[in-house]
């Protein structure tokens, strides 16, 4: 049965305003491209920041967030490709990228100056159906359901991209700071790497599941954060989620010297710092944006063998302005999915 010409979409219309819910034409696939019905989709806090214009989109509005899409192929673009009709498929936020670059020849696709991202320079997620290109589709495995994939295509990914940056090895100590759906994914990707694990967070309801996630010990991110966890032993790497410059300065205090600090939570304020604190321990810090492909097959080869899991809050499709609104107020303990099935 042929797609119809017309869906459902939410469009982002103005900056701080309510999402609608419109009826909208349906994209078609042009060769190398695939139609997606979606099944569910993700609600990520970088949705917030376009939503509050912090990171406003490239062309006018209307725009159709969403990058943590899942769903069928219903239809493939001529002259046709390696994906069929039937199959299932996921959609992160690096929609396309050069390919030819330095950054993409060398697995750095998603820092190419040609990236294209899902839900901010093109239509995304959020409605009934998505155009993808091929060469970007993310195969889900069979094992995994939607609801549970739809978070790995951006959140699972970036966790995942963001641990292996820090170097840190079995036996040696990641602190992860921010326990939202971000930090309980790296959590779980830490332990499966061998590591010991500090998980720093204000809310003490967020250290109890990270702990049951497998989180060795739990630290409220006060002022004193830093120096408890000198006290553990020190942070041999540090990965923040958290869009707060209050974690900076913890984190420079928490670090055993050479250690490395990766950054993937966004903070509005600028981070200041004095050279020494950063120099005589020899520090790196290093930013961490989505994830190459090969990083989301390997993360899904783990998610279909049941050792990464998320703590999901389904909700439907009608609900987008309260989950919006839900992230902002930090009322959201993991990843909240749109059901669009």
């Amino acid at each position: 049965m042929p797609a119809p010409a017309m869906m459902k979409a939410a469009l982002l219309t103005a900056y701080n305003a309510p999402i609608e819910i419109r009826e909208v034409p349906r994209p078609v696939p042009k060769s190398n491209e695939v139609l997606v019905k979606i099944e569910a989709s993700g609600v990520c806090f970088t949705d917030v920041h376009i939503w509050k214009g912090e990171h406003a989109a490239p062309n006018p509005l209307p725009l159709i967030m969403g990058h943590e899409g899942v769903g069928r192929v219903v239809e493939v673009g001529s002259p046709g490709g390696r994906l069929r009709v039937g199959g299932r498929v996921g959609i992160g936020y690096v929609h396309s990228a050069c390919g030819h670059c330095r950054e993409c020849q060398s697995g750095g696709e998603n820092y190419c100056a040609d990236f294209y991202a899902t839900g901010y320079s093109t239509p995304g997620c959020f409605a009934e159906y998505v155009v993808l290109r091929q060469d970007w589709a993310n195969v889900i495995p069979e094992g995994i359901e939607p609801t549970d994939a739809a978070p790995l295509m951006c959140a699972g990914a970036a966790a995942y991209a963001s641990f292996l940056k820090t170097g840190v090895r079995a036996g040696e100590t990641v602190a992860i700071f921010g326990l939202g759906g971000l930090g309980q994914y790296c959590v779980q990707i830490a332990k499966l790497a061998g590591a010991r694990v500090i998980a720093v967070d204000l809310s003490p309801h967020k250290l109890t599941t990270a702990k049951g996630l497998g989180a060795d010990v739990g630290v409220i991110a006060d002022a004193d954060a830093g120096r408890r966890i000198k006290e553990l032993g020190g942070a041999d790497g540090c990965v923040n989620f958290a869009p707060v410059a209050a974690t900076w300065p913890m984190m420079l205090q928490a670090c055993n010297p050479r250690s490395r600090i990766v950054m993937t939570g966004v903070p509005a304020q600028e981070l200041a710092f004095y050279a020494h604190e950063v120099i005589a321990p020899g520090l790196t810090v290093i930013g961490s944006s989505a994830s190459n492909r090969q990083e989301m097959r390997e993360l899904l080869k783990l998610a279909a063998a049941g050792q990464i899991k998320g703590v999901i809050d389904r909700r439907p499709f009608s609900q987008i302005n309260e989950a919006i609104a839900d992230l902002i107020a930090g009322r959201v303990e993991g990843r909240i999915v749109l059901d669009l099935s």
